[in-house]
Formats: C-alpha cells, sequence, structure tokens
C-alpha cells in the first residue's frame, strides 16, 4: 500500500465515517418512526414535524389562526383521535415554514433536514476556516440527532445564533441584531442573550435586534390579522400549564426543573428552582461577557452551556448546543491537549445524542434526556468557567 495517511487525511476520514454514522441512524429513525400523514393510520407522536408541516399547510390558506385548534391541525395532518403536539410559535414562523406545506410530507421533512444542516455548516465556516473534518463534525455530530430525527428548529436557530456570534465578532452591529431580532421566532432560547449585549455594550445591536422584532412580528400579524396574537397567547398559556403540571413525568424533557422534579420536588419548587438557576446564569454571563466579550472562545462556550441550561422550558432537541460548547472549548487554545480534556469534548460532542446512541448500542434504562442534557450542560458550563480561569487576560 502506498504512504501512510496524513493527520489531515485521518481526521477526514473520521468525519465521513462520523457523517455515515449520523446517516444510518437518522434513516433508521425515519423509517420505523413515520407514519406518513398521506395514510389512514395514526402517525406516531415523536415526529414533530408532523404538526410543523400540517400546520403550514392550514397557513398557506390564510389561516393561521386555525394552526392552534387541535381540530384542525390533526385534519391536516394525521387521523389521530388526539393531538398532543402543540404549534406554539409566533406569526412569522408560520410564514416562514409555509412553502413546506406545499410538498409531500417526507419530500418536506427530508428538505427541511438537509437544509438545516447546510445553513449550519455555512454559519460556522468563519470559526473553523478551512478545516473541512472539524466542519462535518460539527455540523453533523450526534448532539443534533434529537432535532433532526424530529425534525425540530433548533439547527436553524443555532445557524442564526452562530452567524450573530460571527457578526459580533466582525463588529458588524447592525448585522448580528437583525439575526438575534429573527431569532425571536423561537423565544424560549433567548433569554440570556439580552443580557451579553448589554454586558459587552453592544447598544447598535441592541436597537438593530428591537427594530427588526417589532418589523418581523407587526408585518406577520398584520398579515394573518390581529387575532392571532391572543390565540397564541391562549395556547401557550394553556400548553405552559400542561407541562407545569408534568414537568417531572415526561422524559424528553432535558432541564434542570424537570430533572430536580424527577428527583421528587414538586413542579413549583422545580420551576424556581430553575428561575434561580437562571438569575444565577445571567449575572455569572454578565460578568464574564463584560470582562471578556465577543471575541473570547471560552465566553462564547459558557454561553451555548447557559441558554439550555437557563430554561425549565427545555426539550430534548433544544440541548444540542453542547456540540458548540465543544467547538469554543476546542479553538479557546490554551488547553492542555491531554486525555480528559478530549473526553470532555468527546461527552459533550455526543452531547443529547447519548440517548440515542445508547438505543442503538447498550440500551441502559436510566439514559433518558431527563438525566443526561442537565448532566451534560453542567459540564459544559463547569469546562467554560476553568477555561477561562486558565488565561485571566
Amino acid at each position: 500500500m502506498g504512504s501512510q495517511m496524513t493527520t489531515q487525511q485521518r481526521h477526514q476520514l473520521i468525519a465521513w465515517i462520523n457523517a455515515l454514522t449520523m446517516a444510518v441512524i437518522f434513516t433508521t429513525f425515519v423509517y420505523f418512526g413515520i407514519d406518513f400523514p398521506e395514510s389512514d393510520s395514526c402517525v406516531t407522536k415523536f415526529i414533530d414535524f408532523h404538526a410543523i408541516w400540517g400546520a403550514a399547510r392550514i397557513a398557506l390558506d390564510g389561516d393561521a389562526i386555525a394552526a392552534f385548534q387541535r381540530e384542525t391541525l390533526e385534519q391536516a395532518y394525521s387521523a389521530c383521535k388526539e393531538v398532543k403536539m402543540y404549534w406554539l410559535y409566533p406569526a412569522p414562523m408560520v410564514v416562514l415554514i409555509s412553502p413546506f406545506g406545499t410538498l409531500p410530507f417526507l419530500v418536506a421533512f427530508l428538505g427541511f433536514a438537509v437544509l438545516s444542516i447546510i445553513a449550519l455548516a455555512l454559519s460556522m465556516k468563519p470559526f473553523l476556516h478551512d478545516n473541512k473534518a472539524a466542519l462535518m463534525l460539527i455540523a453533523v455530530a450526534p448532539a443534533w440527532l434529537p432535532a433532526l430525527v424530529i425534525g425540530q428548529f433548533t439547527l436553524l436557530w443555532c445557524a442564526g445564533f452562530m452567524a450573530a456570534l460571527g457578526a459580533m465578532r466582525a463588529d458588524r452591529h447592525v448585522v448580528a441584531g437583525v439575526l438575534i431580532g429573527l431569532l425571536t421566532l423561537k423565544p424560549t432560547l433567548g433569554l440570556l442573550i439580552p443580557v451579553i449585549l448589554l454586558a459587552d455594550r453592544r447598544y447598535a445591536t441592541i436597537a438593530a435586534a428591537i427594530i427588526t422584532t417589532i418589523i418581523v412580528h407587526i408585518g406577520a400579524l398584520v398579515y394573518y390579522g390581529f387575532d392571532y396574537f391572543p390565540a397564541w397567547v391562549e395556547a401557550s398559556r394553556d400548553h405552559g400549564a400542561r407541562l407545569a403540571s408534568d414537568i417531572g413525568t415526561i422524559d424528553a424533557m432535558g432541564s434542570v426543573a424537570a430533572f430536580v422534579a424527577r428527583l421528587g420536588l414538586s413542579p413549583n419548587t422545580a420551576l424556581s428552582f430553575n428561575l434561580g438557576i437562571f438569575v444565577v446564569l445571567a449575572i455569572t454571563l454578565f460578568w464574564i461577557w463584560r470582562r471578556y466579550g465577543a471575541k473570547s472562545n471560552a465566553a462564547c462556550a459558557a454561553l451555548c452551556a447557559a441558554i439550555p441550561l437557563s430554561t425549565p422550558y427545555l426539550w430534548h432537541n433544544d440541548a444540542g448546543f453542547t456540540v458548540l460548547a465543544a467547538l469554543f472549548l476546542f479553538l479557546h487554545g490554551t488547553h492542555e491537549r491531554h486525555p480528559v480534556f478530549w473526553g470532555v469534548l468527546f461527552i459533550l460532542w455526543a452531547g443529547p445524542g447519548i440517548t440515542i446512541l445508547n438505543a442503538y448500542t447498550f440500551q441502559f434504562s436510566g439514559v433518558i434526556p431527563t438525566i443526561v442534557d442537565p448532566v451534560v450542560l453542567m459540564l459544559a458550563f463547569g469546562a467554560s468557567l476553568w477555561q477561562l480561569s486558565q488565561k485571566r487576560s
């Protein structure tokens, strides 16, 4: 055989093997997990894209309010007796997803997955430059599997988030603000962003984000009618009350609140505990970003871990921020490349995908999102603080 492989070639081989592995896992989940809406049988409940696709079909008829009604949403995509998946995104998201309603379900679902991966990869290019192997490893990391197999918006949100961080590092303040304004299409993940913008004195970015948010949301409300907003608020209130009462019993919830509720705390106490976590994280991040700012990789890693840790409304698919934290820890550049470091990075790279990998391998009964996600996220935040302590410039 020819000469030995170079380090770069080995990295590329590992990246391709990982990509093929993720493709096989995704394909088998799709094959066994989807009962197509065009059929007469009830669809499988864990594919959220059924509801997204159904809402898109309703939105094409100009009746976005109906996307919040169980009866009309059910008729749009399945023969189920009861719809347990809720469509709770604000009006601009209905505009965004409408084109998917023109496509057959499988085409829309696969197209959405491919689009999400491409958008995420493009958003990370400024951070990884010409390192195509690293880019592939991050873009198709196991941490994204929970979002991909159910067809959720996590990857697209993270793509916008990474693009905003890239714009902030390039001091493109208005561009960053516009991107952050668009992130309000999935508002539950953006609670800490105003904190870091204030800490980093990004006042032009804040102004651009506020203006973008107003334009996008008011424009969509005018298009669909202002009756949409109270319908969305009512549906959100109902859904929030259901989650609050059941937060300790839903395996797909990966928040700190879900974790402590599973340990025996009442739902209200668990939610209050998570609120306390949010306050601590907000104060800590404000200090970190006031001192280091957006151009610090470790500060960005801390933000990526804190965003999902701060919200009690954290589904398993939204915990994939761990791989972004791993990326910034890798880029930080002050660490020693010892086995513990690589071990931590591997755990963060796998992230919430650990539960799916477990289903393909050991099948340990206790490996569920409610346990795995908070632990891995706290590991990511702790590793970020440790990295910051190694460089006090």
